[in-house]
Formats: structure tokens, C-alpha cells, sequence
């Protein structure tokens, strides 16, 4: 997580557990089958915690947006919490929906892309992760039904595709037709997470990350949790190598304007 800006861990969903959690995703996608505008994810199905669905502002249930008691079970997991434990991980609050992210047979790579909103901050500058996204597949992933892709460093480094990327998820890039283009590379410097059913995945949310298409006959389920950790400049009490300046003098109680775009913050 530190040097790479993702990890693996092994099965961490019993094989019951993910059995259950791909018969009930298979349920909903099927209910809820994918869309044009989310061609390159495959699906965007928001599940939410019961509570948070009771407590929701401007949120109105469709095919993408609706309450499970499911999502809690995912969020809460036991075995996720003392990985979390054993990981070092600190001042923990959990986004309060999962993402289902379903790559249909044929469905398209995913461009590159990083997930991070606080570039305007200080905090981008930390050593150690901050926000992570924490998703399991639900079958065996390799290259050939979509595994995530990642370009290792650039949690922390900036890289040629940083000039090249839209910003993330917004129209412009949903709406790229040419699979040739930079932002769907087979690059160099990329590496293959593939993973088994019920395998956490765990990357920083700077990361440069994408998927492979699905050359497969069946779908590819993704579920993802994201999770954020030291927050407001807390230092991890393991940490023991240098703090940058910036984060030593954060203020903890001034609010950035949030932005996908790193700005100069990411180094070269």
C-alpha cells in the first residue's frame, strides 16, 4: 500500500459468503441491467445502508440507487475489520453505500483514471493512504473478464497519463469512443491485479488504476467500499519515515475546495 499504492489479501470472504454476495448482486443487475453512459464500468449500482437510505437528502430509489441490508454486512464484515486492525489502519469511517460494479461479456476496458477528490489539500502529500478503496470480486478475475489494472507509484509520483486523463467519470470521458486513445493504454508500466472469488483488494484512491475488458462469457462483479483513514493530517502512530513539512503545519479545520485534478501537489 505504501510503495505500490495497492494490496492483496488473500481470501478474506468465505466461499459461502461470496456465494451468497454474487447470487443476490446477480438478482439486482438483472433487474437493473447496464447502461450506455456507464459503458466502461459496466454497471453503477449504488447500495446503501438501511440507515444511511433513512436519513437520505435529494436521493429518490431507481434502477441505481436503492437500500439492502446487504450493504452493512459488507461494510461491517468482521474479517474486513480485523484486517483493517492488522494493517495499522486509524480513525476509520466508512462510506455508507457499496458500488456494484458489473463488467458485462464483451464490455469495454476501463480508462485511467484515479478516484481522489482532496488534491487542493495538504493532505494529498501523505506518505501513507488516506482514502482506500476496499472492493471484493465475486469470481475468479483475470486479464480475460477485466481485472484492475495499476500503474504502481503513482499514488505519490506524478506520470505522463495525469496530462492525458479527463477528469474522472465526468461526461467527456464517458463519452470516448476511441479504445486507442492514451487513456485506454496497454502501458508499460502497468500491473495486473488478478485475484480469486472473495480476495480483498485494497489501493489508495491516488492511484492511476483502469480495468481490462471482458473477453470472458460471463459477467464480472466488482464490489467496493470506499473507507477513509487518518484524516485531517493524524499521523499513524507506525509511521517512521519522513513527514513532509506541509502536513506537520496542516490545519485540521480548514476546508479545501474539493477537485479531482492533481495539482501541484503530485510531484514528478
Amino acid at each position: 500500500m505504501k510503495e505500490m499504492g495497492c494490496t492483496l489479501i488473500k481470501g478474506v470472504w468465505s466461499e459461502e459468503f461470496t456465494a451468497e454476495m454474487r447470487d443476490w448482486s446477480a438478482a439486482v443487475i438483472n433487474n437493473n441491467p447496464p447502461v450506455e453512459k456507464h459503458q466502461y464500468q459496466g454497471t453503477d449500482i449504488h447500495i446503501f445502508t438501511e440507515d444511511r437510505w433513512d436519513r437520505r437528502v435529494h436521493l429518490e430509489l431507481s434502477p441505481t440507487r436503492m437500500p439492502d441490508p446487504n450493504a452493512a454486512r459488507i461494510i461491517d464484515h468482521p474479517i474486513q475489520a480485523q484486517v483493517f486492525k492488522d494493517l495499522g489502519f486509524g480513525n476509520i469511517t466508512a462510506q455508507e453505500w457499496v458500488i456494484m460494479i458489473s463488467k458485462p461479456p464483451d464490455g469495454p476496458p476501463c480508462y485511467w483514471h484515479q478516484d481522489y477528490a482532496n488534491w487542493n489539500s495538504p493532505e494529498a502529500l501523505t506518505p501513507w493512504p488516506t482514502v482506500i478503496g476496499v472492493g471484493y470480486y465475486l469470481s475468479d478475475t483475470s486479464r480475460k473478464n477485466g481485472c484492475l489494472r495499476v500503474i504502481p507509484g503513482t499514488h505519490h509520483r506524478r506520470h505522463e497519463l495525469h496530462d492525458l486523463v479527463p477528469t474522472p467519470h465526468d461526461p467527456e470521458i464517458q463519452k470516448m469512443t476511441d479504445l486507442t486513445s492514451p487513456v485506454f493504454s496497454q502501458h508499460l508500466d502497468a500491473v495486473d491485479i488478478e485475484a480469486s472469488a472473495g480476495d480483498m483488494v485494497l489501493f489508495d484512491a491516488r492511484l492511476l488504476h483502469g480495468t481490462w475488458d471482458n473477453i470472458s462469457d460471463n459477467r464480472r462483479t466488482f464490489l467496493i467500499n470506499w473507507h477513509r483513514i487518518f484524516q485531517n493530517g493524524e499521523i499513524p502512530p507506525w509511521w517512521d519515515g519522513e513527514i513532509p513539512e506541509a502536513i506537520l503545519n496542516l490545519d485540521p479545520l480548514k476546508k479545501y475546495e474539493e477537485t479531482k485534478t492533481p495539482k501541484e501537489l503530485l510531484i514528478n
